[in-house]
């Protein structure tokens, strides 16, 4: 049977409605699935997502850095340590000649920009409350069953994308599998006002427990992002906010002074997960569904958008975006990115974890270089940034 629409978007999330908006822009013709309903209040999601460099040009591209720049709070300044031992790497926007280092804004409010630009945009149709129930490749289209409001249906695309996370049911019905570590570690999240804030900058310190961030969002708040242990951090979580408060200005060393009016916490379990390859018969994967990632270094979202730019360049400029050549060429395109940003995540949780000698004295001495080495910090800030796999893609 031949297609009814271009393109199927399962998952109304960051990555997902970034794809269907560029996707649209080139002219194709997008239906989007979630299985949720519209947000009631996406302020409710205050985790902190850093967008990088090379992610605010992705979205500026699809119009939606106009909405977000607003609610965003620039971060000029990145200080990284380690609890214990002595140096500061920083990394300043201004040795770059860039504005700022990346972005910070919270979960919820990106969201809800994005589902709204997506309900005002010509050539997609959202369908909440719809569940993905399974998939059949046919020579010129794919079908993809639905199960909505209105009962079960079939939708026949030329291409359909999995953007529904780190358990994707797409991923799964094509049949693609998955090699997972699991960091047996947890992060809690929650917002904090600081007594001595420290304009526009973020703070990474590095413990054997675990990572530490605080991440600036305008005035005296600041997101905390604590990790731990599973069982140090189920404990952590159960703390009343005055212990919790004073145990995150000791693991911080005080940096930003007293903390008080200690908001929601959220937990979240810290694995690493890798699709073992990114697209099927007339499918691809990406975000989260294709790669997970240890948020050290604020690297999921930025690489969940790069793969949504990516596509929309690749299938918009194809003949066929579902043809077996197209998502080839797509695939290709993002392997170097997902094996550098996926190792380089994961050799920082692992290092920094590590309490053997060796490998403390390694990272401490990389530390001290990079703390005293500009051309070394440059690279560093290109690398986080995304502009080095933004420079590779346009090389391509």
């Amino acid at each position: 049977m031949p297609a009814e629409v271009d393109c199927v978007v399962v998952g109304a999330g960051l990555t997902g409605s970034v794809a269907a908006l560029a996707l649209a822009a080139r002219g194709l013709s997008v239906v989007v699935i979630e299985q949720h309903a519209p947000l009631p209040s996406p302020r409710l999601d205050q985790r902190a997502l850093v967008l990088s460099c090379a992610s605010v040009r992705i979205l500026a591209a699809c119009g939606l850095w106009a909405r977000l720049m607003p609610v965003s709070t620039a971060v000029r300044s990145i200080r990284i340590s380690e609890r214990g031992a002595f140096g500061t790497v920083r990394l300043d926007a201004a040795e770059v000649g860039l504005d700022a280092l990346g972005w910070a804004c919270p979960a919820g409010l990106m969201l809800g920009e994005f589902n709204s630009a997506l309900l005002g945009q010509v050539g997609i149709e959202v369908r909440w409350s719809t569940q993905f129930l399974g998939c059949s490749a046919e020579p010129a289209a794919i079908r993809v069953r639905l199960g909505g409001p209105a009962g079960n249906q079939d939708v026949f695309a030329r291409l359909l994308i999995g953007a529904d996370g780190a358990e994707s049911a797409v991923r799964a019905a094509s049949g693609i599998t998955v090699t997972r570590f699991d960091y047996a570690q947890q992060a809690i999240v929650a917002s904090v006002h600081a007594a001595r804030p420290a304009p526009h900058t973020a703070f990474e310190l590095f413990t054997t427990e675990g990572p530490l961030a605080l991440i600036p969002q305008g005035g005296a708040r600041y997101v905390a992002v604590q990790c731990f242990r599973t069982e140090r951090a189920m404990r952590v979580a159960e703390l009343d906010d005055a212990d919790y408060l004073a145990l995150l200005e000791r693991r911080s060393g005080a940096r930003l002074g007293s903390l008080s009016e200690l908001g929601p916490r959220r937990v979240h379990a810290l694995v690493r997960q890798r699709a073992d390859c990114v697209t099927g018969a007339r499918t691809v994967i990406i975000g989260n569904a294709a790669n997970t990632v240890h948020p050290n270094a604020a690297q999921g979202l930025n690489l969940g958008l790069r793969d949504a730019a990516e596509l929309a360049g690749i299938a918009g400029g194809a003949t066929d975006p579902g043809a077996a050549t197209t998502l080839d060429a797509y695939a290709a395109a993002r392997v170097r990115d997902h094996r550098r940003t996926g190792g380089l995540t994961h050799a920082l949780a692992r290092t920094f974890a590590s309490p053997l000698a060796p490998v403390a004295c390694a990272r401490r001495t990389l530390m001290a270089v990079c703390a005293h080495t500009g051309p070394l910090r440059r690279r560093v800030i290109a690398e986080f940034g995304g502009l080095s796999a933004l420079a590779d893609s346009a090389s391509a």
